[in-house]
């Protein structure tokens, strides 16, 4: 543009009438032009900015470990639920006054390292296993139920609307140890006197015992962080929600954050230049509570196997996702499943479709907590996904065969999707 106006000034032969043009077009058009020039290029910049990570970015990993191992430095994994750190404390008088409104006393949670069918047949209702109260002056014979532990899948219920919140596509937690705890409850003891201390209480778990796990919890990559706006909220200019900062400076640069506030309507979460923006219609700085999406580190140790729903499909898998292509083949369904890496475990074989599904399937539902899904199934069709297994005695082969017809269902609502081991 300057050179172009600058041949053009040449062209004026009357010397007064060409410095009247230089003047004009340098002090005003000129001017005009790189201001303009500059604000297209920050509207790119935000434009650009403001378009979501990719999903890997906010994997989910899932990991075990037991008191006696935990590391709470590690900067990786990060207990789900805090309190578990902390071994529990029983009291004789809030056991009694339990017992006395005929409410059962909660024990502690154990986890059973065996495969899917055992889980099912240890939660039998109405079955009673038998117990022993140690006190510093004698022992005390106890019955105790078992029930399935929701408490961790009512944090990834949680955390699917957390994604939802900050306008994030749900991808499947792979969620193989958290269907395998169970709450220990007790439900009746021979008296004891209320000033004893309880040092101990032992439950007889039969032909489960050699399963079941002690002290062992659940961890994820999640790191809880608080933060409060770094400056007054600006406003926005459909004048009612308000952009609120938080500094640069107060984040990892190299993590993504979530927003996990249940009290503020948020119509924006974007990251702009290591500043987090939150839009929404709060006029005040507020207090945020955040989720810091960790990554793997060398550093990071654990008993059991860390599982995670990262997808290995970066470029082709990022174009699926933002242009919603259906996948149509068999070989399409593989590629997708063999990017979890879960060859380990699992080989997907073949598909089958049927009439009806298998009431006693090998698999269940991961994502059964979303209820407002739009579905389509005809009249009960199934889709059955074969596959095979180096290790089909493992404990978690099952529950990973499940993980990975999860995603499949996730992309046929149409069928009713379903996992066999041949």
């Amino acid at each position: 543009m300057e050179e172009y106006l600058a041949k053009r000034a040449l062209e004026i032969p009357d010397l007064h009438e060409r410095k009247l043009f230089k003047d004009v077009v340098e002090k005003m058009l000129l001017e005009l032009y790189h201001y303009t020039t500059e604000e297209y290029a920050a509207l790119e910049s935000r434009v650009f900015g403001e378009l979501q990570s990719v999903q890997s970015d906010y994997a989910v990993y899932i990991g075990l470990t037991d008191r006696a191992h935990y590391d709470a430095t590690d900067p990786f994994l990060h207990p789900i639920i805090p309190s578990d750190t902390e071994k529990p404390v029983h009291s004789v008088e809030e056991l009694q006054e339990s017992l006395c409104t005929n409410q059962s006393y909660p024990l502690y949670s154990v986890f059973l390292e065996t495969d899917y069918h055992t889980i099912q047949e240890f939660a039998v209702p109405g079955h009673i296993y038998h117990g022993t109260v140690f006190t510093e002056h004698g022992q005390y014979r106890a019955k105790c139920k078992v029930q399935m532990d929701t408490a961790y899948m009512k944090q990834i219920e949680h955390l699917y609307h957390i994604f939802t919140s900050n306008y994030l596509p749900w991808s499947t937690v792979c969620a193989a140890y958290l269907h395998k705890f169970f709450r220990v409850e007790l439900i009746a003891v021979e008296d004891i006197d209320p000033k004893e201390t309880i040092q101990e209480i032992r439950v007889d778990f039969e032909g489960y015992s050699s399963h079941v796990r002690y002290d062992c919890f659940p961890l994820w990559n999640l790191a809880p962080v608080s933060e409060k706006t770094s400056t007054y909220p600006e406003p926005c200019m459909d004048r009612t929600n308000y952009d609120h900062r938080i500094f640069a400076h107060r984040l990892m640069q190299d993590r993504q954050y979530l927003v996990a506030n249940t009290d503020v309507e948020i119509t924006n979460v974007r990251r702009l230049e290591g500043d987090l923006f939150i839009t929404c219609p709060e006029e005040n700085p507020h207090q945020w509570m955040l989720y810091r999406v960790d990554r793997p580190s060398k550093q990071s140790r654990t008993s059991y196997p860390v599982l995670s729903n990262l997808s290995r499909e970066s470029f082709a898998g990022n174009l699926s996702d933002r242009y919603r292509r259906g996948i149509k083949t068999k070989a399409e369904i593989s590629r997708i499943l063999a990017a979890y890496s879960y060859e380990e475990y699992v080989v997907f074989q073949n598909i089958t479709l049927e009439p009806s599904a298998d009431v006693n399937g090998q698999t269940y539902p991961m994502d059964d907590f979303i209820l407002d899904e739009l579905r389509t199934e005809k009249a009960g069709m199934a889709m059955t996904l074969t596959f095979s297994s180096r290790q089909p005695d493992h404990f978690l082969t099952m529950d990973i065969m499940s993980f990975l017809v999860s995603q499949v269902q996730s992309l046929f609502p149409e069928y009713i999707c379903q996992g066999k081991l041949v």
